[in-house]
């Protein structure tokens, strides 16, 4: 899974890539991988799977997809 992170995540290191190849072993939940990850799943306000906009409590993921995130607000 390749795993882009738009904007500014609190719970994320800032010296941290911000994007990222996972291996997933086989489908997984999208927000119990990023909260493995230690992104704040409060904070994500759009995430999308493979260029389609996804609910991230019920989105599944699995290898090969492209995974991007954004927070509500970036900058300031």
């Amino acid at each position: 899974m390749k795993l882009s992170l738009i904007g500014y995540f609190s719970g994320y290191p800032h010296t941290a890539p911000r994007r990222l190849e996972l291996e997933l072993a086989a489908p997984s939940l999208l927000g119990q991988v990023l909260t493995g990850l230690g992104i704040p799943l409060d904070e994500v306000h759009l995430a999308a799977v493979n260029g389609e906009l996804v609910d991230l409590q019920t989105a599944v993921v699995q290898p090969g997809d492209v995974v991007k995130i954004f927070p509500a607000m970036d900058g300031g």
